[in-house]
């Protein structure tokens, strides 16, 4: 999202400096132009905040609150099939090594979803990991 800021900045500065470096007839196809480019910055925005969720876990099951909507769903443990923990690989350069990398969680779900659970996006990450695991461990 910050790329897309950035660019958006960038193209409305050009259009800008052009718009009042002298004013011509042609001039509202830059204000076209700057009106389509925020349009479609705004869209990307609603999407990517779409996918933005905040999981709570209770005991009867996950509650997955979507941010943009503030949909409320509800997995109970006795849909999910499995929790797997993947490393992710650091990333290195001619220097060393950068990041030593992370773990993240995917929890599989018995209509065929997945439910990524990584550190990227919760602060409680571990925490979560080790209820869920606890509440789906004693179902088995």
């Amino acid at each position: 999202m910050i790329r897309i800021n950035i660019l958006f900045f960038i193209f409305e500065f050009f259009c800008l400096s052009n718009f009042f470096g002298g004013f011509r007839t042609e001039n509202y196809k830059v204000i076209l132009a700057s009106v389509l480019f925020l349009a479609l910055c705004i869209f990307f925005h609603i999407n990517k905040l779409s996918s933005v969720n905040e999981i709570t876990v209770t005991e009867k099951g996950i509650k997955r609150t979507t941010l943009v909507s503030s949909k409320v769903e509800l997995i109970p443990y006795s849909s999910i099939l499995r929790v797997q923990t993947e490393r992710v690989p650091g990333s290195s350069s001619k220097a060393g090594q950068i990041t030593t990398g992370y773990f993240e969680s995917v929890i599989y779900l018995e209509n065929g979803e997945e439910l990524l659970i990584s550190p990227d996006h919760f602060e409680n990450y571990p925490e979560l990991i080790v209820t869920i695991r606890d509440k789906v461990g004693n179902l088995a």
